[in-house]
């Protein structure tokens, strides 16, 4: 009787982890996602493939690989209307995907010395707002983010804030 009982148990277990587990509520179906934001996305990113799509908010955001043979994660965000408002490419750790400029300002920053710990770079309909941001990480120091020009600027240097950049954060 109590190995029974165990094995109910064991599948009512089972079966509640599996109904709760859903696939990402915000990751709409194909269907519901605005044609005009498909359509944007085709003609502005011809090569993604293995595109996954995301509801953040009021925007759809697209991801995919940008290389195959790298590590180089790409998220596209449009408007319902299809509008295009940003792209985050995401670098992971690897300073020597990145421009000279932005290699160069990092390693003349007091920061060379820290670990990076993630590299991002945001662009947008407005070249001039695009942007790098640099994590990084030093045993016993707050963790900094670091946003630079595409041009190896440094815009600023502020603490870790775990917030997620949209198109509508302002820097």
């Amino acid at each position: 009787m109590k190995l029974k009982l165990f094995y109910l148990l064991i599948a009512l277990v089972g079966g509640f982890t599996f109904v709760s587990c859903d696939d990402d509520d915000d990751a709409p179906k194909l269907k519901d996602i605005p044609q005009a934001c498909l359509d944007s996305f085709k003609a502005k990113f011809p090569e993604a493939k293995n595109v996954d799509w995301e509801r953040k908010g009021t925007y759809y955001v697209a991801e995919y690989d940008k290389f195959n043979n790298r590590e180089v994660e790409v998220s596209a965000w449009f408007a319902p209307d299809g509008t295009w408002n940003m792209t985050d490419t995401d670098y992971g750790k690897d300073l020597f995907m990145l421009p000279t400029e932005i290699n160069t300002a990092f390693n003349q920053s007091e920061y060379s010395s820290w670990t990076i710990d993630d590299i991002d770079l945001y662009e947008y309909p407005d070249t001039t707002k695009d942007f790098y941001l640099i994590e990084v990480e030093k045993a016993g120091q707050t963790d900094m983010e670091l946003y630079f020009k595409t041009d190896g600027t440094l815009i600023k240097a502020i603490p870790d804030t775990n917030t997620d950049i949209t198109p509508d954060t302002q820097i």
